[in-house]
């Protein structure tokens, strides 16, 4: 059985037995089975992945799952006459990973729905301080998983299981510096703001049936692949040439975790509870022209408190965590599901970027959690008689910025959720320049298009222009 780890080991550590390492594609293990490695490009490795490999029943550890950017492949069984990049675990143990997975995205979606903050002009409204609604869930789903980190971090079962989750989100800035991070945020948030969206909430409004959120749906798919073709160029060009030392504030510190993360959670429950009481969430409902809901039943209302809303997302990050080994995130999935023609050996060479997001396990689950996402939002809408009651944004502006949010997601290597909700609660540095730089760009975006009236041009129907 052939495991690739998260991160490039010594050599030498693998002098032991059986256990060799070798880059894929080269025969690795004594009986000459071969391992198909989709990170080469031209014959090079792309990125720094180490196949660990073992006799069957003697595996060094589980299969890693990848982090935001499903940097990492997982188990890869096959003979030489049926290689693939397509790994798996036990059928059972996947299926139940991505059951998981799916029920998470659901959950998520519904609450994208039942907060409005999926709603076009609540994105808009907020990059202008008109509405709040974002900047309360946003800060409450940190503050939420910030604490679930913390606990999972001093817990001696949990421990090691944390430090895992750090690495495998970290792995994903193996090509990425303060330049990239900065730039692909900010053209994420002027993508934001032209669309009304983000990578996660577009798949709230596809469920809810926004106008013209399935234009801003094929925006990001056309976003993914564009991207995905040019990654080699592009990451080639961009990547920085001295890293960061250390990718966490508390490894800089070297101060455990909670020390800081604890006091930030603390900090950012303040400032949710003072926004909560000083601009209540009514103000907001009656902003994006919808009528504060009964109290009666929370799942025919058509709006709950963004800040309750918001934590139940950041309680997400456990049980994702415990399954896959991850934290949250989705504009991979995007990737994964355009690159799936590139099959052969010769379109994995000319495009490493598509084939490295194309199988396994820490790339699927996404589509799965996105997926979920959709039937979420779908069944909130149904449920407070809200669906294709939402406004959305023309056509060619959907578009565009779904193409824009994509470009900026990748370059930046993550999106709202993975750099905002994920990154910084996990305190990345690069999260931290990121998602400033994206509320920045959505900022200037959002009053330019004020000046202009664009701000405010909605439409009804999809298709309008």
């Amino acid at each position: 059985m052939h495991v690739r780890s998260r991160v490039a080991r010594d050599p030498l550590q693998a002098s032991e037995g059986n256990r060799e390492f070798k880059m894929a594609d080269t025969t690795i293990s004594p009986n000459g089975n071969k391992v198909a490695d989709v990170s080469m490009y031209n014959g090079h490795p792309y990125g720094k992945d180490t196949i660990i490999t073992t006799k069957t029943g003697d595996l060094m550890k589980s299969p890693s799952i990848s982090s935001q950017d499903s940097c990492t492949k997982l188990t890869l069984d096959k003979t030489d006459d049926d290689i693939t990049c397509c790994a798996r675990d036990s059928a059972a143990y996947s299926v139940l990973k991505l059951a998981v997975c799916f029920v998470c995205g659901i959950i998520f979606g519904m609450m994208f729905t039942y907060s409005r903050v999926f709603e076009p002009k609540t994105i808009r409204s907020q990059m202008v301080f008109e509405n709040f609604i974002m900047l309360k869930m946003f800060l409450s789903a940190v503050c939420a998983g910030q604490i679930v980190f913390c606990f999972l971090s001093v817990l001696p079962a949990t421990k090691k299981l944390f430090k895992e989750a750090i690495e495998e989100y970290v792995t994903c800035f193996s090509s990425k510096g303060i330049l990239t991070s900065g730039v692909g945020a900010f053209i994420l948030g002027c993508g934001m703001t032209l669309s009304g969206a983000c990578p996660g909430m577009v798949l709230a409004q596809v469920g809810s049936w926004v106008p013209n959120s399935i234009f801003t749906l094929l925006g990001c798919l056309v976003g993914a692949l564009s991207y995905g073709l040019l990654a080699p160029a592009i990451e080639s060009k961009t990547k920085p040439k001295k890293k960061l030392k250390y990718q966490t504030l508390h490894q800089t510190l070297n101060w455990p975790y909670i020390a800081i993360a604890l006091p930030m959670s603390v900090m950012l429950f303040i400032v949710v509870f003072v926004l909560e009481y000083f601009w209540d969430y009514e103000k907001d409902i009656k902003q994006i022209g919808r009528t504060p809901p009964p109290y009666d039943n929370i799942f025919t209302a058509s709006a709950w408190r963004p800040s309750i809303a918001g934590a139940i997302i950041g309680v997400i990050q456990l049980p994702l965590i415990f399954t896959v080994h991850d934290t949250m995130g989705g504009s991979t999935s995007y990737v994964t599901i355009v690159s799936q023609w590139v099959v052969t050996d010769k379109l994995q060479k000319m495009f490493p970027y598509l084939a490295s997001k194309r199988c396994g396990l820490g790339n699927w689950w996404q589509v799965l959690y996105v997926g979920g996402a959709i039937l979420g939002a779908s069944l909130a809408s149904i449920a407070s008689d809200t669906m294709a009651t939402s406004r959305g944004a023309n056509l060619p502006t959907a578009l565009f910025g779904g193409i824009l949010m994509l470009w900026g997601a990748r370059f930046a290597a993550g999106c709202t959720s993975g750099h905002g909700l994920s990154g910084m609660g996990l305190l990345a540095w690069l999260s931290f320049i990121a998602v400033p730089c994206m509320f920045a760009g959505g900022i200037v975006t959002a009053f330019s298009m004020q000046a202009t009236g664009a701000l405010d041009d909605y439409v009804t129907s999809t298709f309008d222009t």
